[in-house]
């Protein structure tokens, strides 16, 4: 599997593509291709272009959940499409408005307007993109120091709830020596993202993560995931976009965290 970062908070040194808080990654395996999360603009798209990477040729778009750092990228994507309805694949509530202090966001399109334009998939259930690798689903939030807390409001239709954002997922690519995860921004927990990859591929070993933690300060929910990540002994750990330079710090001085910037090229096999 062959990973390479389109969209991230950071950019390296000398490599001129474009970052913004956002997250975006192109997904090569067993000849496919997928685009897992679009980012919140255009940039994008640039750096795809700059990178020689043609996102019109996915086999299907994944979204990690519905914020608007990882959707909004669509109302571009759209533009360059020529007409297509490429294949999206999402948790049901990922299209459903979302508001934050009055602002919105959420998926800039709902999803009358989404099966306007793309082939539209939702499911709760891991879903199986190639026979190595996997849309895991609705996370199940059970390890006891993730206790699940709420950002913002979803707008149902019987009515405006606390948002436990349940649409958060990640993908798990299965390997003979063990399992690779890529996540957004593990609103639902990386250790439970940890734990139901492993339960859904009957695997043990974690050879490898990268995307966001959503982990900001060092207090006792970042202490607990930062032993329960050393006692896994992961070897490729990518913590990105939503995690703070604090919690990357004090993660390294337990298990060796590697840096992430827009090109990123992670061959994983």
């Amino acid at each position: 599997m062959k990973v390479t970062v389109l969209m991230d908070n950071h950019t390296n040194i000398d490599v001129y593509y474009l970052g913004e808080p956002g997250v975006s990654y192109w997904i090569e395996t067993e000849g496919k291709a997928f685009l897992f999360d679009v980012g919140y603009s255009s940039a994008f798209l640039k750096n795809a272009s700059d990178i020689s990477i043609d996102v019109t040729k996915a086999d299907a778009i994944v979204l990690s959940h519905g914020h608007n750092d990882h959707t909004r990228g669509l109302k571009s994507l759209v533009d360059v499409c020529q007409g297509e309805k490429p294949k999206v694949i999402c948790h049901p509530h990922a299209l459903i408005p979302r508001f934050f202090d009055g602002l919105s966001i959420g998926c800039p399109f709902d999803k009358k307007t989404m099966q306007e334009h793309f082939s539209l998939f939702e499911t709760t259930k891991p879903y199986w993109l190639t026979e190595k690798l996997v849309f895991l689903g609705e996370i199940p939030r059970e390890i006891g120091f993730e206790k699940p807390y709420p950002i913002g409001i979803l707008e149902e239709e019987d009515g405006a709830k606390p948002d436990m954002i349940l649409d958060d997922t990640a993908l798990a690519y299965n390997t003979d020596e063990g399992i690779y995860i890529i996540t957004g921004c593990s609103h639902a927990g990386i250790c439970n993202i940890i734990a139901y990859a492993k339960k859904i591929l009957g695997k043990e070993k974690v050879l490898g993560i990268l995307g966001g933690f959503h982990l900001f300060n060092i207090n006792q929910r970042t202490k607990e995931t930062i032993s329960y990540l050393a006692k896994e002994q992961i070897r490729d750990l990518y913590p990105c976009h939503c995690t703070s330079f604090r919690v990357r710090a004090a993660l390294d001085k337990e298990c060796p965290v590697e840096e992430v910037g827009v090109g990123l090229v992670l061959n994983w096999e």
